[in-house]
């Protein structure tokens, strides 16, 4: 087991880099590499960890996975748990009081991702943006933010995201650097699948 989430200690272990959902914490799983299931030579390499998002069948922690072709994709702590051989299919998974599956399993989820996955990407994606600038700046009128996505076996595609105006709908203020406005900052208006081209491609 990584870490249990649900106890009120872990709350501090767990800390986030303020204003984000991205934990500090990495327990020195950065840099780790796991071999696609379905793709011989793509290798996924973590990049770090989200907190729990509320409401999900499988909760704790998130990580951030990356490829050699820069698609990155998402993956939840109990399936992460088995891939890294912390818990092992069949076995009791106390976090979730309930037993870890492996790829063959109906409730296996693996490596893909959800709105808040695309959403915590973006973010972290516009902060890197933003440091491109002087503090204070506005991101300007219709900058780009393109990304490659792999949301399981057969689902990759690159999607482009234009930004629509820095500041708080609301009030008209700006610029806007809050996470909880992200979706209001950005568009998505094209997306494009990247077809695999056989168990090779990677090697490519």
């Amino acid at each position: 087991m990584l870490i249990n989430p649900n106890l009120p200690e872990s709350k501090l272990t767990l800390s986030p880099f303020p204003g984000t959902r991205i934990v500090q914490e990495t327990f020195g799983l950065v840099g780790t590499q796991i071999n696609d299931p379905h793709v011989t030579g793509r290798i996924w390499t973590l990049q770090g960890l989200y907190l729990p998002v509320r409401g999900r069948a499988v909760g704790g922690v998130r990580a951030k996975l990356t490829d050699q072709k820069d698609f990155f994709t998402f993956i939840n702590q109990r399936d992460l748990e088995v891939l890294l051989n912390l818990g092992s299919p069949g076995g009791y998974c106390p976090w979730l009081d309930s037993e870890y599956v492996d790829q063959s399993d109906r409730e296996w989820h693996g490596f893909c991702v959800d709105e808040d996955d695309l959403v915590d990407d973006l973010y972290e994606r516009e902060l890197l943006l933003r440091a491109q600038y002087d503090e204070g700046d506005f991101l300007p009128e219709g900058s780009e933010i393109s990304r490659r996505i792999h949301n399981g076996q057969g689902d990759d595609y690159e999607e482009l995201n234009v930004l629509l105006w820095d500041m708080d709908t609301s009030t008209g203020f700006g610029p806007d650097p809050r996470f909880e406005t992200i979706e209001n900052r950005w568009r998505s208006v094209e997306r494009t699948a990247r077809a695999q081209r056989g168990v090779l491609w990677f090697k490519v």
